[in-house]
Formats: structure tokens, sequence, C-alpha cells
């Protein structure tokens, strides 16, 4: 994947480019490519740390990691399906709760901290997402869908 921001019309193309892989012009701002390449290293390393927990709590149980690779797989690409609708939330600024409120969620997470204590593996992971969900169910968004956590991260708005 060459990901490439500026104006178009500084880079050629051509099969030098396309046979290093997928090229990708993400618009003018020259920043763009550099900071799509942060945010997708942020989620492959947030992915790969997640199923590192699991795995972590599923070898408690004597499931080796080659065992558990297929599921977290599963796992993974039904995650990947919420992405659109959860992309319509976070740009509308709406988190209706369709499939489960926060608050409901943040029920699973208290979970997840616990049974990573009782399994002795480490909890800093599971404590940090309960810790965000916590906050945005304090500023109130209990009753919204877990998208809203994106307040949570900051950021602006650009649209």
């Amino acid at each position: 994947m060459i990901l490439l921001s500026g104006p178009q019309a500084d880079f050629g193309t051509g099969p030098a480019l396309d046979a290093l892989g997928t090229v990708t012009h993400l618009g003018a701002d020259h920043g763009l490519a550099s900071l799509y390449d942060v945010a997708g290293l942020t989620m492959m390393w947030s992915v790969l740390n997640a199923w590192l927990q699991g795995t972590a709590l599923l070898r408690t149980a004597g499931v080796d990691a080659e065992t558990c690779a297929p599921f977290a797989r599963q796992i993974a690409a039904v995650v990947a399906e919420w992405l659109p609708g959860y992309a319509r939330q976070i740009d509308s600024g709406s988190f209706p709760a369709e499939v489960s409120a926060l608050e409901t969620d943040v029920r699973a997470m208290a979970h997840m901290v616990e049974e990573s204590e009782a399994a002795g593996v480490d909890t800093g992971l599971p404590k940090l997402i309960k810790a965000m969900a916590d906050r945005s169910i304090a500023a109130g968004h209990g009753g919204e869908q877990y998208p809203v956590l994106i307040e949570e991260f900051g950021g602006s708005r650009t649209g």
C-alpha cells in the first residue's frame, strides 16, 4: 500500500509505483498520507494487542495461539463489518443505541477486567478500555452506542 498526498499533479503514475503496491492518492493536503499511516499503525497495534490479550487469556486454559487465531480472525471480520455504520454515527455526531448502549457494554468490559485478574493476565488494556467507557458514561453518554467513545479520543471535526 502506497499512500500519497499533496497536489495530484506532483505525482507521476506508472509501472514503477504500481509495481510496489496499490497507490492511493488521499488529497491535496501534504500531511494526509503521514496521518493515514499513523492511523493505520494505531489500528494495527490495537488489533494485535487485543488479540494478544485474548490469546493470553486462552493460554491460561491450555489453548494455544494457533488454535485461537481462526476464532480471532472471525471476530475481527465481524467487527470490521460494524465500521461503516459506526462511521456514519461519528460523522453525524449522533450515537443511537441500535445494538447496545455503552452502559450495557461496560458490564462486559468489567467482566473482561475480572477474568484477566482471575487468570493472572495483565489488566492494563481491559482497564484502559473500561476507563474510557466509564468517563463517557459519567459525561452522560451511557445510553448511546459504542462509537460515542470518539469523544474520549478527542480530535476536532473537520466536516
